[in-house]
């Protein structure tokens, strides 16, 4: 159960990566194609860039940290609500209650590093700018 849990958690760790892979290949000639209606009554569909307004590192690092952010934030909160269950499942068996609270010991601390990598990028993001 765990080791498929991991892999599980290592594949959903892969999809920011893709995001910007594609993000990166899809040319820019789309958007700029995208000017009018088209013809025929037809809407035409734009797919833009969302990469197009980052010129440096930095801001590709930040963009990749906001993705993993809002990507992580509700799997913590799904495991502070599976910790929540496993207490109530425990029903008084200390193991089991051990385990329960190193879940959600584990869940705090992921949640932590999460919220925790966003201030440490944006506190140095702005002593950077400072000079």
């Amino acid at each position: 159960m765990k080791n498929t849990l991991i892999n599980t958690l290592q594949y959903f760790a892969i999809i920011p990566v893709l995001f910007v892979i594609f993000a990166v290949s899809v040319p820019n000639q789309v958007s700029a194609a995208c000017g009018g209606g088209g013809g025929g009554g037809i809407d035409s569909v734009c797919l833009e860039n969302p990469l197009n307004n980052i010129n440096s590192i930095d801001a590709l690092l930040v963009a990749i940290l906001n993705i993993i952010m809002v990507l992580m934030v509700p799997v913590i909160v799904f495991f502070i609500i599976y910790a929540g269950f496993k207490y109530v499942m425990a029903q008084g068996n200390a193991s089991q209650v051990e385990e329960a609270t190193r879940a959600l010991t584990y869940a705090v601390i992921g949640g932590v590093l999460v919220l925790g990598a966003v201030a440490i990028s944006q506190i140095i993001q702005n002593v950077v700018r400072a000079f």
